[in-house]
């Protein structure tokens, strides 16, 4: 009795150990694959991954197919006699300690009944606006539809990558449909790319869409991409970093976010800045008006338009827009806080005593010099405006006849004659101009009977 316990015993563990083989060797894996009928002998028609020993098992198929060591199986006769027949593949991987198979299924079409779409290119290019309500067609797409040539049946199509977030859908060109997966059994019907939601082109601003079309089996499938830019609307302001600036020339002792403690005419002493969320340039003005500063537009910087010869405190508010048309203007003004203190009263006193007696001495009878800034001239122009080098395009007013002019730095557009005349240095780009598409300078006026500059 004991040996007969023993002998079962026995046996039950060898029958673990078969279970366990098979087990080892019926696990595999199933992938699909569809091929032309006119396929040529060397096509490729699937890849496993190198660096494992792969071998094809014999089967009824084995005159059609082989696989290299490399892990490719590919044809190596006509496989037009295998149209609608089922083909199954049998592939061994050997890992040594382990096998395991690879099922592959191959469906042999003819090519005339392949599915394909109606498009003359592999990517396609569509636009929408941010901001369009959901169910907003994209423009710039035809209809999509997937055809064969010699059966028609219904077709599916879905969106298999590329649709971040959900942010698509398709729509059925006949019936409205609005789905994921949208199904035509109709030849003349093919789906529409839809918005599924309000896009935001500040969160994303390009789509590549994978769409797909596939018979009733999922068998007969072909693809096309598609390219979805989302055109950018003016929906956000300029914001300034900062709600308040300040800004302090002269005594280094008090506290400002820039404080000059040496200084000149047009010197700057700063500078604001805002953000636009649509990345659009931004140009900055001056709400405040003031003599004391003015504002580059197009950087934000402050500039000293007068020396302070004593204490002066400004409160400014100063606007920044962006260059878009419609234009859009911060909602919030940033303020600025200017402080001019001479660092020391006596010191300052004793260097203007000095000066009167230098200029009494070296240039007895000089007239007292004054210095003012003009209001800033905007003229628009067309490009075939500055056609002609040499051309006078506008002329700057004199307020006396004997003031005289000169651009204060080099332009390679414009140049500036002693009587005001703004003449065309170099034929004029629009495209080599700025983002902001503007000629910008500076002139310095010479009152001569004044005996100083403006």
């Amino acid at each position: 009795m004991r040996r007969s316990t023993m002998e079962a015993t026995s046996v039950a563990m060898g029958a673990t150990s078969l279970a366990l083989l098979v087990s080892m060797w019926i696990a595999s894996t199933l992938s699909v694959s569809v091929i032309p009928h006119d396929a040529h002998p060397g096509y490729s028609v699937k890849k496993y991954n190198s660096g494992v020993n792969y071998r094809l098992l014999d089967s009824g198929f084995s005159q059609f197919f082989t696989m290299l060591e490399d892990g490719s199986i590919m044809t190596v006769s006509d496989v037009s006699p295998l149209v609608n027949r089922p083909i199954d593949l049998l592939v061994l991987e050997d890992e040594g300690n382990a096998t395991k198979t690879h099922m592959l299924q191959l469906y042999v079409l003819d090519r005339r009944n392949m599915l394909s779409f109606k498009s003359d290119s592999d990517e396609v290019q569509g636009r929408v606006a941010e901001n369009s309500p959901a169910g907003t067609k994209v423009e710039g797409l035809p209809v999509l539809q997937a055809a064969s040539g010699l059966t028609t049946v219904p077709i599916t199509y879905s969106i298999i990558g590329g649709n971040a977030a959900q942010a698509f859908e398709l729509k059925h060109s006949v019936t409205g449909d609005v789905l994921q997966n949208v199904t035509v059994s109709d030849n003349q019907a093919g789906v529409n790319l839809v918005t599924a939601q309000v896009l935001d082109r500040e969160e994303a601003n390009r789509y590549v869409l994978t769409i797909q079309a596939s018979d009733p089996i999922g068998v007969n499938k072909a693809v096309t991409n598609l390219v979805v830019e989302v055109d950018d609307e003016n929906d956000n302001s300029p914001v300034f970093s900062q709600k308040v600036y300040r800004f302090v020339v002269g005594d280094d002792s008090l506290e400002g976010d820039n404080v000059t403690t040496s200084w000149k005419r047009f010197s700057s002493i700063g500078k604001v800045e805002a953000t636009d969320a649509d990345g659009d340039k931004i140009a900055y003005k001056m709400a405040t008006p003031t003599n004391f500063l003015v504002i580059v537009p197009q950087t934000g910087d402050l500039l000293l338009s007068e020396e302070p010869s004593e204490e002066v405190e400004l409160e400014l508010v100063v606007e920044a827009h962006d260059i878009r048309t419609p234009s859009r203007t911060s909602p919030r003004p940033a303020q600025v806080l200017f402080k001019f203190k001479p660092p020391e009263s006596s010191k300052v006193e004793l260097d203007l005593d000095l000066q009167k007696l230098a200029e009494r001495e070296l240039h007895r009878g000089k007239r007292r010099v004054t210095r003012a800034v003009r209001p800033t001239k905007r003229i628009e122009f067309t490009e075939s405006d500055g056609d002609t080098e040499g051309r006078i395009v506008f002329q700057l007013e004199k307020e006396t006849d004997r003031e005289t002019f000169k651009i204060r730095d080099e332009n390679p557009w414009v140049t500036v004659d002693p009587n005001g005349a703004v003449r065309v240095k170099k034929k004029w780009d629009y495209e080599e101009l700025g983002p902001e598409k503007t000629i910008d300078f500076w002139v310095t006026i010479t009152n001569a009977e004044k005996g100083g500059k403006s």
